[in-house]
């Protein structure tokens, strides 16, 4: 009996060590989600602050150019202003912010650092700054002056613990950090438009969809038809987006779901479902073919498919649309899909709709021969086709598109089929998740 007791004893402090070691298990495993989450929001935190002193360092840079007259003095602060504006949109891309409050802070930036790219290229070339130029300058830097006061004061807030940043990811409410930027957004809508030969001159940013025009509107009521068709539900609220693409906005409660339908010809303009994607049970082959099906569903035919990547079990492919041989690079459409289960979870048209019509092909003045011949020695040249590409002021160049390769390291050259000109070069970037050009 004594030796029954004994042995229950001993099995009572087993069970009791055990249940410490939980406690104490547990304990340590709160500790390092707390740290965990400490350290997101630290990083959260770095970035936002890039952000503030990048456009802080804007505004200064601007107001030092209605100051300077020496051409070579403002071709270098053009080039410091780029930078600048680069690095903040870079460092506010990072941020877990809702995407809608800063639509116009990120074309702010965009314009802002291209706009001074432009006036430094065109310093580099041997011309002044005209009158014109110089207002711009003046009045960019008065609204970069008001961005720069609000996010210096959402800084301090954020560090007083008045505002919070972390939140917003994952679908959460808005976070009192995209609040405070949804006001300050509002204020940048009628900034000066601006007219140069660049990628977001406000000509380019501002134009109409061409392939909609002469649409007829569709109702909300049609457009969540077509939003049911995507994604076999209705539990959606929306709203009506307004600017040069006006459309429908649904969303879903959780903030996990969003589709965007134009208003006129019900097209679908962007869709996201930010789930949770498990490991990888499809191959690239499996999502190529999921991904056609859907764009020819949705109206996108004739599309060929170009270069993708495959990030956290999710691959995002390009294509872009197709006419008389030529790959009409303008006309652009991003497909995601989750290699879990072989679902579209993400599409982006807006290229497309916004570039999209029936071109007017010229006659090749520069044969195939011609363009390899162009091409710098040392590249041997391994397959060609035909292209139409885009250049940063808006106009489109037909080009051949050669693919060549040094060792082991390949790239596409684009030689025009007009004027033998070499428009522009990529290199390609090849690793086990994709091919990418940069």
């Amino acid at each position: 009996m004594r030796e029954k007791f004994k042995i229950s004893g001993i099995l009572m402090s087993a069970v009791g060590l055990l249940l410490i070691l939980s406690l104490v298990w547990g304990i340590k495993c709160d500790m390092e989600l707390e740290k965990a989450k400490r350290n997101i929001n630290m990083d959260y935190q770095r970035c936002f602050t890039e952000v503030v002193q990048y456009v802080d360092d804007l505004q200064l840079g601007l107001e030092k150019s209605k100051f300077v007259n020496d051409p070579g003095q403002m071709m270098r602060l053009s080039g410091e202003i780029y930078r600048q504006a680069s690095m903040a949109s870079s460092n506010l891309a990072m941020l877990p912010l809702q995407a809608e409050p800063l639509e116009h802070l990120g074309e702010f930036l965009n314009q802002v650092g291209n706009y001074a790219y432009t006036l430094s290229f065109k310093m580099l070339n041997g011309n002044g700054i005209s009158e014109e130029e110089y207002q711009n300058l003046a009045s960019l830097e008065k609204y970069a002056k008001t961005v720069a006061q609000s996010l210096d004061e959402d800084l301090e807030a954020l560090y007083n613990g008045e505002l919070e940043i972390g939140q917003s990811a994952k679908g959460a409410a808005p976070s009192g950090i995209d609040k405070a930027l949804g006001e300050l957004e509002t204020g940048l809508h009628d900034y000066p438009a601006l007219i140069y030969d660049g990628p977001f001159s406000s000509h380019l940013t501002d134009r109409k969809p061409l392939f909609l025009e002469g649409m007829k509107e569709v109702s909300a009521e049609a457009a969540l038809e077509k939003v049911k068709e995507i994604t076999n539900h209705a539990d959606f609220l929306y709203t009506e987006e307004q600017g040069n693409v006006p459309a429908y906005y649904f969303y879903d409660k959780n903030g996990q779901e969003s589709i965007v339908i134009t208003k006129q010809g019900g097209y679908l303009l962007s869709y996201l479902n930010d789930r949770d994607v498990a490991q990888s049970q499809y191959t690239m082959s499996d999502a190529k073919l999921a991904a056609t099906m859907f764009l020819e569903k949705q109206g996108f035919k004739n599309m060929k498919e170009s270069y993708y990547e495959i990030v956290s079990d999710v691959a995002v492919i390009n294509y872009a649309a197709v006419q008389d041989g030529y790959t009409l690079y303008p006309d652009l459409i991003k497909v995601k899909v989750a290699l879990d289960d072989c679902t579209v979870v993400g599409c982006e048209t807006r290229g497309y709709l916004m570039h999209h019509t029936k071109r007017t092909i010229p006659e090749i003045k520069v044969s195939e021969e011609k363009a390899k011949s162009k091409v710098n020695s040392h590249v041997e040249v391994v397959s060609s086709s035909l292209a139409l590409i885009p250049s940063d002021g808006g106009t489109e160049h037909f080009c051949w598109q050669l693919e060549g390769k040094i060792e082991d390291r390949r790239c596409l050259i684009y030689v025009n089929t007009q004027t033998g000109a070499e428009e522009k070069l990529f290199i390609l970037i090849e690793s086990e998740t994709g091919t990418l050009a940069v």
